[in-house]
Order: C-alpha cells, then sequence, then structure tokens
C-alpha cells in the first residue's frame, strides 16, 4: 500500500500517514502478542532509572570485536553496555540486551541456531535488562512464542518505528519529522523507539531516550557479513554458523530502492539527532565504515572511563 501512495502523495504528507497506521497496528500486535507470551511491556519500564553510566557501549557481532584487549573489556564492564541480536554467543554478559523476533520460515537454520543460543545462555542473561521488538503477525511461528522461560525473568516487549525514506533528502526529513513529535526527548519510559534499517539506530535511540552523554559502538563494522562468533579458536561451538556469505558486503549497507544505506542512517541520525544535544559518538575499531566520518575512541577516554566510577549500581528490573 504505501509503494502505492508513494505515488500519489507528497513525502511529508506519505510520512505522517505511514507513522500513525503504523503505531496503530503495531501497538495492537505487540499488546496482544506480549499477553499472549506472559511478557511486560516495554512501556511498564523506567529505563532512565536503569542507567549507571553517562556512556553505553553498544556491543555489535562484528569480527572486530575479537581484537578488543581484555584490559579494554574491563572497562567496558565498569559502565552500561548493550548487546545486540546474536551477541550472547560471547562470553562477555552486557547490563542491556536487546534482539528482534524472528520468524521461522524466514530462516529455519538461523532460528534454530538463535534459539539455541538464547536457551543456552538464559541463566547467564537473568540479571540482563531485555527488549524483544520485531513482533510479526501472530499466525506466525516466531522466537517471540518460544522462548526460553528463563530467558522471560526482566525482558519486555516494545517495537520500533521506522521512517519511509527512498534517498537520504527523505530519511533527513522522516528524522525531522520524528524529532518534531518528540521521538528523541529524554524519557524514563516508552512504548517505542525510533529505527531505521539495522538495530544500530534503534540502540542509538534508546541511548538518547534514556539520557546517556556518549555512545561507543563496538563490532559496528558495517562492511563484510564476518562476525564474531565465526572465529574458529574462539568459538568452536558457533564457529559453523553462517547464515549469509561472508564475502558479501553487509545487508543495511546497500542501497536499495527503500533503504537508505545503514552508514548514511548513522551519519544523519548523528548530525540530526546526537550533535545538537551534545551527546558523543564513537567507534571503537577505525575498521568501521563509519569511520572516520565517526570519530574513533582515542586512548585516553578509555584511561578517563577507567577512572570513572558509576553514580550508581545498576538494578536491572526494577
Amino acid at each position: 500500500m504505501i509503494r502505492s501512495l508513494a505515488k500519489r502523495l507528497p513525502h511529508p504528507l506519505l510520512s505522517r500517514l505511514y507513522h500513525h497506521v503504523n503505531l496503530r497496528e503495531e501497538s495492537a500486535r505487540v499488546s496482544k502478542a506480549a499477553a499472549m507470551a506472559g511478557l511486560p511491556l516495554l512501556q511498564t519500564l523506567d529505563l532512565q532509572s536503569l542507567r549507571a553510566s553517562d556512556t553505553l557501549f553498544v556491543l555489535g557481532s562484528a569480527w572486530s570485536i575479537n581484537d578488543i584487549p581484555d584490559a579494554r573489556w574491563k572497562i567496558i564492564g565498569k559502565h552500561d553496555s548493550i548487546g545486540l541480536n546474536f551477541w550472547p554467543a560471547h562470553p562477555f554478559v552486557p547490563r542491556f540486551f536487546h534482539f528482534e523476533n524472528v520468524a521461522y520460515d524466514d530462516h529455519p537454520v538461523m532460528y534454530d541456531a538463535f534459539h539455541s543460543l538464547l536457551t543456552h545462555r538464559a541463566a547467564a542473561y537473568a540479571n540482563t535488562v531485555k527488549i524483544v521488538t520485531n513482533v510479526e503477525p501472530l499466525e506466525r511461528r516466531q522466537m517471540f512464542f518460544e522462548l526460553p522461560e528463563d530467558l522471560k525473568k526482566n525482558l519486555y516487549a516494545g517495537f520500533s518505528m521506522p521512517v519511509v525514506a527512498r534517498n537520504e533528502n527523505e530519511l533527513r526529513a522522516g528524522i525531522r519529522y520524528m524529532r518534531s513529535i518528540g521521538a528523541f526527548s529524554p524519557r524514563a519510559k516508552t512504548a517505542w523507539f525510533f529505527k531505521y534499517g539495522g538495530s544500530v539506530v534503534g540502540t542509538m535511540t534508546l541511548a538518547v531516550l534514556m539520557g546517556y552523554k556518549r555512545i561507543v559502538l563496538c563490532g559496528v563494522d558495517l562492511n563484510r557479513q564476518e562476525y564474531f562468533y565465526q572465529h574458529r579458536e574462539l568459538y568452536p561451538e558457533y564457529a559453523d554458523w553462517e547464515f549469509v556469505s561472508p564475502k558479501e558486503i553487509h545487508l543495511t549497507t546497500r542501497r536499495l530502492p527503500w533503504l537508505v544505506p545503514a552508514q548514511t542512517a548513522v551519519h544523519l541520525f548523528k548530525e540530526l539527532v546526537l550533535d545538537p544535544e551534545n551527546i558523543e559518538l564513537f567507534v571503537e575499531n577505525s575498521v568501521s565504515t563509519l569511520y572516520p566520518r565517526v570519530e574513533l575512541a582515542p586512548q585516553s577516554l578509555f584511561e578517563e572511563l577507567d577512572r570513572c566510577v558509576p553514580s550508581r549500581p545498576l538494578q536491572p528490573g526494577q
């Protein structure tokens, strides 16, 4: 329907129509699914009360994660961190974990691998605040309804809201529209958060809502689809996972008819959302294709963070 309307409506009107229709549909679906699965809604969680640091480390799954030295992991562990999707394959347990729901029919092999991973790591993540999004139509077989019982502790169901954008100008306009309706205004509770493309922009939106002053992207390389858990010596139990060809360029970085590349989305988010609020954004490793437009986190920053003690301990689920 949206593609048909796009031929007849000006983009500003299309954006507003899409947002209001999508908001109503997603809210109703997630509310019903959460009731069926016995999960609380994200809007019941006081996110700001959980922030224990001014810095949030976003933990992606790219190969460069394997290059982070132990000394840095100790520093990361002193501050807030959020793992994304297949992150539980890594031994480091973050303070937050956000994963996107998977439908079985879309990728049965990945579905089974992810379910096995979540089951294996559920106990370790009991005290981690977890957020699941991307609920599918309820008649579909999906992870949301087959989650391990142990994983449901401190797990909240929410949804993300994108914008309609076929090019950079439309994405810029879409982000500005989101800003005009308060999508980036810090607050304690929210039912949804803005996301465009992959999980990174959505996670940065959560960081803005929670009041972080600095975001450090780790393992957000956005180049080839090689993942840290494919290192055979470090992760022999996961090394054979290959859901896409590692030689292909990352899906979210490709220019598709209805998808602006991820690098452009991150840069625009920085320009239009982070910079006006003086929120710093860094990449942990210069192999990221976001660098140099997104600065490399200097060693001096890690030394400063090593000396910092978070203002209060994190209390997951409270």
